[in-house]
């Protein structure tokens, strides 16, 4: 992976290191004299994190995708032991049963509002390190639940606070990914947030079957504990804001002048700061077509995701007879699928994308979805084949291998998604990602309450022929995007801000 950005060219690395100097005091509001405003000293200025060595980008990189895997992971855990929650509480099945998994996404609504203008003003550190905190004490609410609601209260605490690394990791990849190997970091971080749920249910399903419902909980204390020890010493700020904030307070204690300010400083007071973060996310996703158009097509399927993961147990301990711990091994097709996905996006993605620059003589974001365009028939595919192999009884592995699909099919429109955000907003890559993040959540939280009703009404063949249909309906968004996307980006810059 190292080599990967030894590899860049010169003139990739300089034009990326002066992203943040190009935002010149005047296109900020900053009023002060150039000699007090503070920058990148030169061009290899070593605490520029463009600038560090490839293992220390790498280990952000890859800890980020950790994190963002623990609260991926969580989200479906408690899946398999959702029968036996609901016993020991003397709750009914139906919905409840989906509302233990989905409420979790609910709360990856809400997370992203706060985690991404908190990482945006001050830093990523702050957010991930509260973060893992509140998740690790909203877990053991968990654990330590005596009734359903308390427990439903926690399970969406906990996805709040597990929402700052999938909101805010796509920031920290472009503070240290150049643009011409931007795919290959964005690949490896977007497995996380689709490989957790499958691990999640073949986890805890086990430890469910052998220790209880409440170890899972605690599982992922442990596992939140040990995270925070490797950020202690791993984790370090990459946001070019807050190093330049850093720098220019240390400058001004150190000269007595208070005249110094950050080039990225906007000139206006942290709570105007903090109130329009806050609120681009929002804006971006309600008055930026591209986003929202995107983000509608992505969340979707990834609906259709936790769909499968509250529906799998019924399907497969209903149908085929598996047991708790051996229908967390069937959330496994879908894992093979995003592994398959994201092995093949790593190795396309960039290829695509830059040979459509060599063609053009140009970048632009627009490249990063071909992949996208072009896998389009996959998730239909995918779930015409599970529902009416699984409605016939057909063997267990045909089915999978259906959810195998629509997990390659998953991988083809997520990756290029995140990186494609993070190309077109650059600056304000937390704050595009939080907007589809919130998006998408909504209806991880919603779509899957339709699931027992959906099937028990149409049956697994005709349910997801139902499915099926709307992912068609969907299928033109990114050809269009491709086509238009960079005149609608045009003339909704201004939306940004």
């Amino acid at each position: 992976m190292g080599a990967a950005f030894s590899s860049i060219p010169d003139d990739e690395n300089s034009t990326r290191r002066s992203d943040t100097s190009i935002l010149s005091s005047e296109e900020k509001g900053i009023s002060a004299s150039p000699d007090y405003v503070v920058r990148w000293e030169q061009p290899n200025d070593p605490e520029n994190p463009m600038n560090w060595a490839m293992k220390p980008r790498w280990m952000q990189i890859v800890l980020v995708s950790i994190l963002t895997l623990q609260a991926a992971i969580a989200s479906s855990m408690p899946a398999p032991a959702v029968p036996e929650i609901l016993r020991e509480f003397g709750a009914p099945e139906g919905v409840l049963s989906s509302l233990v998994v989905s409420i979790f996404n609910l709360g990856f609504v809400f997370g992203p509002v706060l985690a991404a203008p908190v990482s945006e003003l001050y830093g990523r550190y702050p957010s991930y390190s509260v973060s893992n905190i509140l998740f690790l004490v909203s877990n053991a609410g968990c654990a330590l639940a005596p009734n359903l609601g308390v427990l439903l209260l926690f399970r969406f605490l906990s996805g709040c606070a597990g929402a700052a690394p999938l909101s805010i990791g796509g920031g920290t990849i472009a503070d240290v990914a150049p643009p011409a190997l931007r795919g290959r970091a964005v690949s490896v971080y977007s497995i996380a947030p689709l490989l957790g749920p499958v691990l999640g249910p073949a986890a805890g399903g086990f430890l469910a079957e052998f220790a209880g419902w409440r170890w899972i909980f605690w599982a992922l204390c442990i596992m939140a504990t040990a995270l925070g020890i490797v950020m202690f010493l791993v984790l370090r700020e990459t946001s070019a804001k807050a190093l330049l904030e850093k720098r220019a307070q240390k400058t001004r204690k150190r000269t007595q002048d208070s005249r110094y300010t950050s080039v990225l400083d906007d000139g206006i007071s942290p709570g105007q700061a903090f109130s329009r973060a806050i609120k681009r996310p929002l804006r971006l996703l309600v008055l930026h077509p591209i986003v929202l158009i995107l983000s509608s097509y992505f969340a979707v399927i990834y609906g259709y995701l936790y769909l499968f993961f509250t529906t799998f147990p019924m399907v497969f301990t209903g149908k085929y007879g598996f047991s708790a711990g051996s229908s967390g091994l069937t959330f496994l097709g879908v894992g093979i699928g995003t592994i398959a996905g994201t092995l093949l996006v790593s190795v396309w993605g960039d290829k695509i994308v830059n040979s459509l620059v060599q063609q053009a003589g140009v970048r632009q974001p627009e490249f990063r979805l071909p992949l996208m365009a072009y896998s389009v028939p996959m998730i239909p595919g995918g779930l015409l084949l599970y529902g009416w192999t699984a409605e016939k009884t057909v063997f267990w592995i045909v089915p999978m291998i259906g959810t195998a699909i629509v997990g390659i099919g998953i991988m083809f429109v997520f990756t290029p998604l995140v990186s494609y955000l993070v190309d077109a907003f650059t600056t304000h890559a937390a704050s595009a990602i939080a907007a589809s993040t919130i998006f998408r959540s909504i209806f991880g939280a919603f779509l899957p309450l339709a699931g027992p009703p959906l099937y028990s009404g149409l049956g697994l063949g005709w349910g997801n022929t139902v499915l099926a249909t709307f992912a068609v309906l969907m299928a033109p968004i990114p050809w269009v995007v491709m086509k238009r996307g960079e005149a609608i980006r045009g003339k909704y810059a201004h939306r940004v801000y």
